[in-house]
């Protein structure tokens, strides 16, 4: 009985360790304040967001620009995130896909810095995209959130 007792012991260590290796290794989300604080985790030295090309600095700064006034700065922080999240980070972006071509396409019509406000008619039409792009960045979606 003794060595069915140690193989069942090696069994389930090798399925642990084989679970904890599948949990660290999973890709996960990081959130806009990452982003703009870890440009080395950066893959990309510029990021395509509403049909222009943004150097990483710029994407930083867009980042970091305060939004009370202005949607498009907090639709465009989310949609940097959210592709860093899927092109760097590798993260499933199965559940935001649409998302992302939503905000993609809203901020064509609407370019970062054009002044939308929030009770606008204009907001109203990309609020649900912006708010599923929160909710994947802070891993409440298909990936989970990295730890900080």
């Amino acid at each position: 009985m003794k060595p069915l007792m140690k193989l069942t012991s090696a069994a389930f260590a090798v399925v642990i360790l084989g679970m904890s290796t599948i949990t660290a290794n999973a890709a996960c989300t990081s959130t806009a304040g990452y982003w703009a604080n870890h440009p080395d985790a950066w893959c990309v030295q510029t990021i395509s967001i509403g049909g222009h090309d943004y150097p990483q600095g710029q994407a930083i700064a867009i980042i970091n620009n305060s939004t009370s006034g202005d949607k498009t700065y907090s639709l465009a922080a989310q949609l940097i995130s959210a592709k860093l999240n899927t092109d760097c980070g590798g993260a499933d972006s199965s559940c935001v896909a649409l998302a992302i071509i939503a905000a993609d396409a809203w901020l064509v019509l609407h370019p970062v810095g054009s002044g939308v406000t929030s009770n606008s008619a204009a907001w109203k039409q990309v609020k649900a995209a912006y708010n599923t792009l929160i909710d994947y960045n802070e891993g409440r979606l298909c990936a989970p959130k990295c730890r900080s």
